[in-house]
């Protein structure tokens, strides 16, 4: 994973466009600095073999300029939290199932193809809003004691779970082919310090490995069809960076890929992931950017396609 504590805004990126922020640096974010109208992305690849688009994201539609982004990216709707008027809330936000709601409600109504992008929010920090009734906390220990913001992100996680849940069994009893892709954008803010308790060690004095675990999130890819799981392998996941998950849910689903998303499942063979910090290589060894490797090739190529993915338009 590319964020930590903050920054989804640049997880969606990278899974939508197939790029890494590894190759842009820290404190940068594309969202708010550049143009993404002309970038090969996946709601404009969908978009452009039959499929409807459609963004999801119940706040304010300003946010991180997801307003012109998601129009330049090419998805044809977004709603915004204007969409989700008295809808059920958690800590004062949506809650997932009302985002799985409106989602089923699109499915059933209509036949076509459709890429649904769904950004929740219910599981947002921060952690010390207090608003976890009793009865309903999930209480964490940290070093032997009660760590308030760890137990209101698990129990927020643990509600998400639950309706993610609730979702997927809703997807089964649909008479059409659906899959799904789910990924966390980020760790928690605080997760520097359990990052400390869990290794013993300060995080500025981490190896790259220790510091790398700070970036890992779950993802899944599933679907209601037992011929797509069959032929292609849906489930069966396996350790990827955020870069990469777009094209090998494609691939998992059976969709044609482009040039990009083709070049994408290549690369991801010789550097199995890549973010912020550095880059893996084949053999599962983690290198600082810039270290040399017997992936360097590899991660030059990856580097010059994504620049003339983002930068270079003049022939398009």
């Amino acid at each position: 994973m590319q964020a930590l504590g903050g920054g989804t805004c640049n997880s969606e990126f990278e899974f939508l466009t197939g790029s890494s922020s590894g190759f842009l640096g820290a404190g940068v974010y594309p969202y708010m600095l550049y143009d993404l109208g002309d970038v090969d992305n996946l709601a404009s690849y969908l978009g452009s073999i039959g499929y409807s688009t459609c963004a999801i994201h119940p706040a304010e539609a300003s946010n991180w300029r997801r307003d012109r982004v998601y129009s330049q990216l090419g998805f044809e709707e977004f709603l915004d939290i204007e969409h989700f008027d008295g809808a059920e809330t958690r800590r004062g936000m949506v809650t997932d199932a009302a985002t799985y709601d409106v989602i089923l409600e699109r499915l059933k109504n209509s036949e076509g193809p459709q890429f649904i992008f769904d950004v929740t929010l219910a599981s947002h920090g921060g952690y010390d809003t207090g608003l976890i009734p009793e009865d309903e906390l999930t209480e964490v220990l940290v070093q032997g004691e009660p760590d308030a913001e760890a137990s209101e992100y698990a129990s927020c996680i643990a509600a998400s779970d639950e309706e993610f849940a609730a979702f997927i069994d809703a997807l089964r009893e649909l008479d059409r082919p659906v899959v799904v892709c789910m990924f966390g954008d980020h760790q928690p803010g605080f997760a520097d310090r359990l990052a400390e308790a869990s290794f013993g060690e300060q995080v500025g004095l981490m190896g790259i490995d220790h510091i790398q675990e700070r970036y890992v999130t779950p993802y899944l890819i599933w679907t209601n069809s037992s011929e797509l799981c069959e032929a292609n392998g849906v489930g069966n996941t396996h350790d990827l960076s955020l870069n990469y998950l777009a094209a090998t849910m494609l691939n998992a689903a059976g969709i044609p890929l482009d040039e990009q998303f083709s070049y994408l499942l290549a690369a991801q063979q010789h550097i199995p992931a890549i973010n912020l910090n550095g880059y893996q290589d084949a053999s599962g060894t983690w290198h600082w950017h810039g270290e040399e490797s017997d992936a360097s090739e590899a991660y030059k190529a990856l580097a010059i396609v994504q620049h003339d993915n983002l930068f270079d338009h003049e022939d398009q």
